[in-house]
């Protein structure tokens, strides 16, 4: 095992959640609220392939080919079942629309998606969370604040 940043992991894992909780009490009728759900969803994209490659790289899983790849192997070490295999695909699928086809975006297959797999994808950080606890054990090194 090389270095986990338990930290950074947490911190875009939390960041992760907050998109999620904002998604499920938005709208999107305006222009605007539109393009905040195109940045909601390519940052959970993102969180997600960041935390799995920084989980890939920590434990020193094989190397993915793809975006997709990441979910198989994190399949694969058992960090998420197996049954939310294609939750996490079809969200994973969209970053092509959103950052490369981005004057051409489905916002109702965005919404549609997102919908379908909020649940799934809310249950990421647990996941990941009990991985870096069975693997590494609780985290007992706290580190103190310093008082401004």
């Amino acid at each position: 095992m090389y270095f986990v940043n338990r930290d950074h992991i947490e911190n875009t894992l939390l960041y992760m959640s907050g998109l999620l909780e904002t998604y499920e009490q938005q709208s999107s009728a305006t222009f605007l609220e539109k393009l905040g759900i195109e940045r909601l969803s390519q940052m959970v994209i993102e969180s997600m392939v960041d935390v799995g490659n920084m989980m890939i790289d920590g434990f020193i899983m094989r190397d993915p080919g793809s975006y997709e790849d990441i979910i198989d192997i994190l399949i694969d070490e058992k960090v998420i079942p197996q049954e939310d295999e294609q939750a996490y695909k079809d969200v994973i699928g969209l970053r092509k629309m959103l950052v490369r086809e981005y004057t051409n975006i489905n916002h109702e297959q965005i919404e549609a998606i997102l919908s379908k797999n909020v649940k799934t994808l809310e249950q990421f950080r647990p996941y990941v969370l009990d991985y870096l606890e069975k693997e590494m054990g609780p985290v007992t090194t706290f580190t103190k604040r310093e008082e401004s």
